[in-house]
């Protein structure tokens, strides 16, 4: 048996924190995958098993992963593009930007690395079309800079040659046949990060499009409710939604980790716990299941497309194409109801990604 109070200190870290979706999710201004080539590609869940053999670089070679901000997501999507660079003899070296939550300082990282003569760049481009100049700039240079889960908008193959997204409608069909299959009738509600973010606007079109096929099934407000991607805030906004609608029969999520806010509070108003559904779960999920015991179900896998990111990034720095998709469709990582039930590791941080490819043991190495 796992330590009730490892556990239940993992949850209040997740709860107390302001735990920002810099690193899963698009807070740029454009609303739409369709704009450029790349988003006219379909996804596959047959995802990153690409092989960067085939691009490695003929002679020794640095590359990078150009980064708006930092926190745990980051240094493991880091750690999974280190080990894929690994795998290429003639890469000797991967370096990591970090603009520390400054737009400016992101733009002049992005130029810093082209004057260094790194031979390919992973972007997270998280100010959006302000990077467009700079992630253009280099791609002009010679090198290969392809744009990581955060859409900056701009044109395929005008500003970037490729870009490693998201299959958010894939996502929503999803979500809704499981609510359809799995609640059956009832209310539902999505949460989604900072008022306007463009990613859980995204997220949610797809989702309430293919949720209209059930109309069993009703959304308790049209439209994305603001959370902050925080536990403590979520906490707050499903106590009044309970206090405005009664009990709701599942949540959906663009950011799972800090659902752990919408248990407390049901637990709280001492109601029958909801399921909940969304992407990027974390440690403290599979912790604070294993106490409650709810449905859930998780798309996860999100720092194994920075692998993806990579070799088309190299490919590009080559001069070929990586034909690998560009709209990636995220494996589903939790399904109580199929038994795929969600993992808890005490001693790990409780934002920690177990759907990674790292061990738990490099997981702790990593972390600490």
């Amino acid at each position: 048996m796992r330590s009730q109070t490892r556990t239940l200190a993992l949850l209040a870290a997740a709860a107390s924190a302001v735990l920002v979706l810099a690193g899963c999710a698009d807070t740029s201004a454009t609303t739409s995958q369709g704009s450029g080539q790349a988003a006219e590609q379909e996804g596959t869940a047959e995802y990153g098993d690409g092989d960067i053999a085939e691009f490695c670089p003929d002679e020794d070679t640095k590359v990078a992963y150009a980064k708006g901000s930092n926190n745990t997501w980051t240094r493991i999507t880091l750690a999974e593009i280190e080990a894929e660079a690994a795998l290429c003899d003639t890469i000797s070296e991967v370096i990591f930007t970090d603009a520390q939550g400054d737009q400016q300082k992101a733009v002049s990282d992005l130029n810093s690395l082209v004057a260094q003569g790194v031979g390919a760049i992973v972007v997270q481009p998280e100010f959006g079309a302000a990077q467009i100049p700079s992630i253009a700039a280099a791609n002009q240079a010679g090198i290969g800079t392809v744009p990581l889960v955060s859409d900056p908008g701009g044109q395929v193959p005008t500003d970037y040659p490729d870009r490693v997204l998201q299959d958010y409608d894939y996502m929503g069909e999803q979500w809704a046949e499981w609510l359809h299959e799995n609640v059956g009738e009832g209310t539902v509600a999505f949460l989604g990060g900072t008022p306007g973010a463009a990613s859980s606007q995204s997220i949610f079109a797809g989702f309430q499009e293919a949720l209209a096929k059930y109309p069993e099934l009703t959304l308790v407000q049209p439209n994305v409710i603001d959370t902050n991607w925080d536990a403590g805030q979520k906490k707050r906004v499903v106590a009044g939604l309970l206090a405005q609608h009664g009990r709701i029969d599942a949540f959906v999520s663009d950011y799972i980790l800090t659902d752990t806010g919408v248990i407390d509070a049901y637990k709280e108003a001492g109601v029958e716990l909801p399921a909940i559904l969304g992407l990027a779960s974390g440690n403290v999920n599979g912790c604070q299941w294993e106490e409650e015991n709810f449905p859930m179900f998780s798309f996860d896998g999100t720092t194994q497309l920075g692998r993806i990111a990579l070799r088309k990034a190299l490919a590009a720095s080559q001069g070929t194409e990586d034909p690998e998709p560009s709209i990636v469709q995220l494996p589903v990582f939790i399904d109580t109801a199929d038994g795929k039930n969600p993992l808890c590791e005490p001693d790990l941080p409780a934002d920690a990604d177990l759907s990674s490819t790292l061990s738990v043991d490099e997981l702790k190495e990593l972390l600490g």
